[in-house]
């Protein structure tokens, strides 16, 4: 079958030149730069735009439209022993770059010519090339109709009638082959995209064969009765398509309103500032000066420089390896709606494969430090950094002297949080493909403590965070499994756990603080012992019950890991429960960047997540789910620093309620791939009032607040003996039922 596919390609190549051949890239614009004059901003803009100018296809796995382009010219080049392979790459990177329908011409022609049928190429060694056809036809049911006919509906499992699709080719056609395929290799994968295949077009559950049918959801592993969350980004204006990438929630022009920053990892994708209007967003990218800053597959924020206006660290490069050699981006925020680029006047520019990055006042001096976490691999060494702020908007790097040089691996995650509350930033490290570490802060030198404390675990690891789950006043550790041997079969881990069959996979890792600088795994006891593949999370109160929930965003690389996004709901600090089909969580397209907050000021937590994957074909609107939950109250509490950092980053909250019970908060962004807001958004549950706070500042004795009204929002100043209420009203956010278009 080999020898006579090499010659019929030869033969077909050029008969479907015309309508295979894709377009070239467009030269990138640098148009919107003229909205910024800042010769620093500029800078950085010319060498991001060098990246893109004079990077090699070979060292950027997704610049497919590129690399398709490169194989496309060799076909005729190579012996003719290679030619099948080339022709394969050629066709596999068509996929990649969203040349659905021209990588589906490419193959089906060859079939044609060779007067083949679809079973002629399932067999060990065509199988890629038939699998590779099955996905372009479930692909290109997803762009013609998730895409072209995009709604608050699209892609979220289980699928509501709108959602279900108007062109039903793809899909049609992709089960046509998919069942094929399962018939003879019956793999738990195939089968998940049978199930899915058969959803988009409205035929699940009774229109599946027995043969290959699940049952989903699974109602006897989540809860049913949960409330549904609405998705409503395309409603006020923060549907914005692209590829995997980070966001940062909170209030940059200091008028009480949480906006959105977000970025893309496409080295030429456009950051974004959305601001918040009270009525939707609005894209204020070009008037903040942001033009040309492109790229970036996360983002984490703070007032670096206690101007009091919230700052925003990019960070780059992440999985390109030797290619990945990226600055990373501090924007200043100049306090009159514009950002400057300020990473190379504040010694921040390095060049190294990064996505993780943490702010902490890690020497206690009032000033936030930055450490971030570098991707070493093989023969690619990128140590760790850690910038300690000189106190003049300057930095240095001093991880020798805090005795954190030695950090190198494919580091994921990196995380601060006071473990045995001296008040202290402690660190913990996500290494993909080794031992995670914990390093404990004795008067501003870390001590790694991985092996006492009990937190290596798991090794295939990703995203990570403190918290306190339990509310027992210590935080505790989450680290996500992410298993990287897996990835392409990961939606079979997923029917496997769906059906309650056994994976062999790595499972993330719950660890709960003795209060004695160790800790013991409960991931089983919690019901998180799953291979949840997440990539971007994060963690909140969905229904303001005072107990942290999480939403992870699963996925792969892999066009044909589309599972669903999940979220988890804490009973009562004790266990998680899956709410995520009840609660319309569930969208199928990758996650990243997860943030929780408050978005239209009515006392509960929305959620907005970046979707989309890593190749250039894999670009989705990204989701904003509003909270319908409100019957419980709650209290916001923005924190004022003045010896202690202006975030308040580090602080300790202790909240007494009239009910006799205490619920503790940290000051931070939550978790490593996503930030929420600063401002400290808490469930109260129940209760009334509450009768007593405790606020343990970083660099000042604890202040006491008595006798809270609940349902407000109130500014407290480091220092200062009273409480300030802030204005606190519910938003009107626009409602727009029309259904926007997403090219």
């Amino acid at each position: 079958m080999l020898k006579k596919i090499i010659f019929t390609i030869f033969n077909i190549f050029f008969f479907i030149n015309s309508s295979a051949q894709i377009k070239k890239n467009k030269k990138f614009d640098l148009g919107p730069i003229l909205a910024n004059n800042d010769p620093e901003t500029l800078l950085m803009v010319n060498m991001l735009q060098e990246l893109n100018d004079s990077g090699d296809p070979i060292n950027n796995y997704h610049w497919n439209k590129k690399l398709a382009d490169l194989y496309y010219s060799q076909i005729e080049l190579v012996p003719r022993d290679e030619t099948v392979k080339y022709w394969f790459k050629y066709c596999t990177q068509l996929l990649l770059a969203g040349e659905n329908k021209n990588c589906i011409n490419q193959i089906e022609a060859l079939l044609q010519k060779q007067n083949l049928v679809y079973e002629n190429l399932i067999n060990k060694s065509d199988l890629p090339l038939i699998e590779l056809l099955a996905l372009a036809y479930l692909r290109l049911g997803e762009y013609n109709n998730c895409q072209n006919n995009h709604n608050e509906y699209s892609c979220i499992l289980p699928l509501e009638n709108d959602a279900y699709h108007i062109d039903k080719q793809g899909s049609k056609k992709s089960i046509e082959i998919y069942s094929k395929i399962y018939n003879k290799f019956p793999l738990d994968k195939y089968k998940w995209l049978l199930n899915l295949a058969h959803m988009t077009i409205g035929e699940h559950p009774f229109n599946v064969p027995d043969s290959y049918y699940i049952k989903f959801p699974n109602w006897k592993k989540e809860r049913k009765d949960f409330p549904k969350f609405r998705e409503i980004a395309q409603n006020i204006g923060v549907a914005e398509n692209g590829l995997s990438g980070g966001v940062s929630l909170e209030d940059f022009n200091n008028d009480g309103l949480i906006d959105v920053f977000i970025t893309s990892y496409g080295m030429k994708d456009q950051s974004k500032l959305f601001i918040n209007t009270g009525f939707g967003f609005k894209d204020s990218t070009e008037e903040a000066g942001l033009g040309g800053l492109v790229g970036g597959l996360n983002t984490v924020h703070a007032d670096y420089n206690n101007d009091g206006f919230t700052d925003i660290f990019i960070l780059r490069g992440a999985w390109l390896g030797k290619g990945g050699n990226h600055p990373n981006s501090l924007l200043k925020n100049n306090g009159d709606g514009t950002f400057s680029d300020v990473t190379k006047s504040s010694g921040l520019l390095s060049f190294h494969p990064t996505q993780t990055a943490a702010w902490a006042d890690v020497n206690n001096d009032g000033h936030l430090d930055l450490f971030i976490g570098n991707e070493s691999r093989s023969n690619e060494s990128h140590s760790c950094e850690l910038y300690i702020n000189q106190k003049n908007g300057k930095f240095l790097e001093k991880s020798s002297e805090h005795n954190l040089s030695s950090i190198k691996g494919f580091v994921k995650a990196v995380v601060f949080g006071d473990i045995n509350n001296d008040q202290l930033p402690d660190l913990y490290v996500s290494i993909m493909g080794a031992q995670n570490l914990l390093f404990k802060n004795d008067n501003g030198i870390f001590k790694n403590i991985s092996k006492s404390a009990g937190v290596e675990e798991p090794k295939y690891s990703f995203t990570s965070w403190f918290w306190d789950v339990n509310n027992d006043g210590f935080n505790d550790i989450f680290i996500s499994a992410y298993d990287e041997s897996n990835l392409k079969n990961l939606s079979g881990d997923f029917v496997k756990e769906l059906q309650g069959d056994q994976v062999i996979s790595e499972k993330s890792k719950l660890f709960i603080n003795n209060g004695d600088e160790t800790f013991r795994e409960e991931s089983k006891s919690y019901g998180m012992d799953i291979s949840m593949y997440a990539m971007g999370a994060n963690f909140g109160d969905l229904d303001n019950d005072g107990w942290l929930d999480f939403y992870i965003g699963t996925g792969s690389p892999e066009f044909s890991s589309v599972i669903p996004n999940r979220m988890f709901r804490s009973i009562e600090g004790n266990q998680f429960e899956e709410v995520t089909s009840a609660g319309g969580f569930g969208h199928i397209q990758k996650g990243h960047g997860v943030g929780f907050a408050d978005l239209d000021n009515d006392g509960d937590q929305d959620i907005y997540a970046v979707l989309g994957g890593a190749y250039e074909g894999d670009e989705y609107p990204n989701i904003c789910f509003e909270n319908p939950i409100s019957s419980n109250n709650w209290i916001v509490l923005d924190l004022k620093g003045v010896d202690s950092n202006r975030s308040a980053i580090g602080s300790l909250l202790k909240i007494e309620l009239d009910n006799g019970r205490t619920i503790y908060n940290s000051i931070n962004t939550g978790g490593s791939f996503g930030a929420n807001s600063l401002q400290a958004e808490i469930g109260l549950g129940s209760c009334k009032s509450i009768k007593k706070l405790t606020i343990n500042w970083p660099n000042s004795k604890p202040q006491i607040f008595y006798n809270i009204n609940v349902n407000k929002k109130y500014e407290i100043v480091e220092g200062q003996d009273k409480l300030s209420e802030k204005k606190y009203l519910k938003l009107r956010m626009r409602d727009n039922k029309k259904i926007s278009h997403h090219n």
